[in-house]
């Protein structure tokens, strides 16, 4: 299980990124010498240690996330990996085996990212909601799932991460744990895993699929051990265990015999020369199709700015949002062992005629009524924790699938997020000194065709290199 101080520090981080993509520049952290330990934690008496090469196939859906790896990002940040799941997805550790092993293989000085969400005993239903509210905001370049579930749930999780980013995504099938004693030598499954139902749905999604259930089976026959011995409990995998699991996921990032898709058609670079966008003056026309377009350009002393205005409005009125994570209150009531976020709605979902503002919900009983209010639009109307909702304007969905133990939430429980426009007014290319940068002109746009113009505030020096287009694979 893993503690809620450390959700907390990785939702803060995040807002930080999003402060960011929002509002300016995206931070690009330097590279650094890797320091982390690749020392496997000792294996159990008498077996060998756990060695996961590369195999031919392995790394097939990952032909975005291999190139990032094996070349310089232009500008340089860091490679960033999302990991949502639940108490098994924290026994991997915060990032550090893993940063180590892609490190080992792609170069020491790599700069790696690794957050996760992760909490007790969470299902693919409920990340959903997280995937809404901290990993699309987030945009990153991997998004690891370990849990278990409903395939159905599964599915929509993964519907939602295609229709709103490019990111690879990494699935593996869940360990061997004691209850599934009763199927060892006999089934694949766990008893609360379909593994061909798993593989199914990965499959229909181009998903990364890591046979974890059947690597860890192989190595336990292969030393002659029981299920027992890579558990530091009845589910839980032991240190060794979660190594196995994190060698299982590294072997994937690999150049394969064949990739399953191109990955220009998720992620590509418009330039001047090959007739990417056209130059208006000290301004800048470009059409692309996707849901996202990023700037290259140089910050300068002697820099300007340029006007936004995308399909012919504004920026400040485009259609595109982010929400961030949705805050219990630290005076939440919450169960010995369930952290307020592990009670709380996971995700909800925007309507129509978006304001981007302060949201808050309150727990008006002990029997899942609420009231919401928006610092801008006040009262927006009451619903039930175990009902459909949508606000009075219109601006709020809930799904009660989303929101986890509805039934212990008390009278005067409360919690917050913010919807925020993804979209900038204005490209500030004015700098302290003269540095490449990667800014965000827009993201979270319906996934389709756009027309972005940029049009010169003022005299400034405007000194762009290319655009970068992002396309979700689902539309």
């Amino acid at each position: 299980m893993t503690r809620i101080e450390d959700a907390l520090r990785e939702t803060g981080r995040t807002a930080v990124l999003l402060s960011a993509l929002f509002f300016g520049c995206i931070p690009h952290a330097p590279a650094q010498p890797a320091n982390f330990a690749l020392e496997a934690p000792p294996q159990p008496a008498s077996a060998k240690p756990y060695v996961a090469d590369s195999r031919p196939t392995d790394g097939r859906n990952l032909a975005l996330a291999f190139g990032k790896m094996d070349a310089d990002l232009d500008p340089p940040r860091p490679f960033l990996i999302w990991a949502l799941g639940s108490s098994y997805t924290a026994r991997l550790g915060a990032g550090d085996e893993l940063i180590g092993l892609l490190q080992k293989r792609f170069g020491e000085t790599k700069p790696i990212l690794y957050r996760r969400m992760v909490g007790n005993s969470v299902p693919w239903q409920y990340l959903r909601g997280w995937a809404r509210h901290l990993v699309i905001p987030d945009q990153p370049d991997v998004v690891i799932i370990y849990t278990i579930g409903k395939p159905d749930n599964l599915d929509k999780l993964l519907t939602e991460l295609r229709e709103n980013t490019t990111a690879d995504i990494i699935v593996p099938s869940i360990h061997w744990r004691q209850r599934g004693k009763p199927n060892w030598g006999k089934s694949e499954n766990a008893p609360d895993q379909d593994v061909a139902a798993l593989r199914k749905v990965c499959a229909k999604h181009g998903v990364e699929f890591v046979e974890n259930r059947a690597e860890w089976a192989a190595y336990l026959k292969a030393n002659n051990l029981k299920i027992e011995d890579l558990l530091s409990d009845a589910v839980h995998q032991s240190p060794f265990g979660a190594h196995i699991v994190n060698q299982n996921i590294a072997r994937h990032f690999h150049a394969p015999d064949e990739f399953n898709y191109d990955p220009l058609e998720r992620e590509h670079r418009l330039t001047e020369e090959e007739g990417g966008f056209e130059r208006l003056g000290n301004g800048f026309n470009v059409s692309f199709v996707g849901n996202r377009l990023d700037i290259i350009a140089w910050t300068r002393p002697d820099g300007g700015k340029l006007a936004v205005t995308i399909d012919g409005d504004p920026a400040e009125e485009a259609d595109a949002f982010f929400m961030t994570y949705i805050e219990p209150a630290r005076t939440n009531f919450q169960e010995r062992r369930s952290p307020a976020r592990d009670q709380s709605p996971h995700g909800v979902t925007l309507g129509v005629n978006i304001v981007p503002q302060t949201w808050t919900l309150t727990m008006l009983d002990d029997d899942g009524n609420f009231e919401l209010t928006g610092s801008v639009t006040d009262k927006d109307g009451r619903g039930n924790a175990f009902k459909e909702f949508v606000s009075d304007s219109g601006q709020i969905l809930m799904d009660p699938a989303e929101w986890r133990r509805a039934e212990r939430n008390k009278r005067g429980d409360q919690w917050s997020w913010n919807v925020v426009r993804s979209a900038l007014a204005e490209v500030d290319l004015l700098g302290g000194r003269t540095e490449k940068v990667r800014i965000t002109i827009a993201a979270n746009l319906p996934n389709g065709e756009h027309q972005v113009e940029l049009a010169p505030i003022g005299s400034g020096e405007i000194q762009v290199e290319a655009f970068d287009v992002f396309t979700p694979p689902l539309k």
